[in-house]
């Protein structure tokens, strides 16, 4: 049996601070279904269970069919909520189409990293991934999931073709984007502080102990 995967906080993030975790599927699917759920399916299959603060993480495709356009299956859209590969780089302040956001325009769109990590943060190897949508989020054209073409990015870029670069057909076989649901970086266990509290009280009273002895 594999080892549960155990997503960490990122570096630079403090408690109470909200963030979210992106990653690319090393498995591979079609693109031929217009149900957005089975893509989410599909996803959630791939993050094979991973835990961040002892809770399994939810994930959603980044993709968009006829109906649903990707941020907002996603959530989230205009929220100032970093995103980081599970390897806990940056690659998005925010969920916006500013500068550095994840959201963009073929001018603007600018990430801080490529989305090249599966969900072991294993690299991967440059190459087209389904998401029938444009850089701002919004649903491809007539080149959505489940259309007779399909819009791919390239995962190897941090600009606009990071999203749409060009086209597959749908029976083709390709990996996808997820982004977890918001996450938030935890307190510390009000319990082990008192404990740690406790030992440190006890190590000072022997010191002082050894001192008048």
């Amino acid at each position: 049996m594999a080892a549960p995967i155990i997503l960490s906080t990122p570096s630079g993030l403090n408690p109470g601070d909200k963030f979210r975790f992106i990653f690319e599927t090393s498995g591979t699917r079609n693109a031929t279904s217009s149900d957005i759920a089975d893509y989410n399916s599909f996803v959630n299959t791939q993050a094979s269970g991973a835990t961040y603060n002892g809770l399994t993480v939810n994930w959603a495709a980044i993709g968009s069919t006829a109906t649903v356009n990707a941020r907002d299956n996603v959530g989230g859209f205009g929220t100032l909520v970093p995103v980081y590969l599970v390897t806990g780089t940056k690659v998005a302040n925010d969920l916006t189409t500013n500068a550095d956001g994840l959201w963009g325009t073929t001018t603007t769109q600018s990430l801080l990293a490529a989305v090249n990590i599966d969900i072991l943060g294993n690299s991967l190897v440059a190459q087209g991934v389904f998401t029938g949508t444009n850089p701002d989020g919004t649903r491809s054209g007539f080149s959505s999931l489940g259309d007779n073409t399909v819009s791919v990015g390239f995962n190897s870029m941090a600009n606009y073709l990071w999203m749409n670069s060009t086209y597959l057909r749908p029976s083709s076989s390709s990996g996808f984007y997820a982004l977890s649901s918001e996450l938030t970086v935890p307190e510390p266990d009000s319990l082990a502080l008192l404990a740690i509290g406790l030992v440190g009280m006890v190590a000072a009273r022997r010191r002082g102990i050894s001192k008048a002895s």
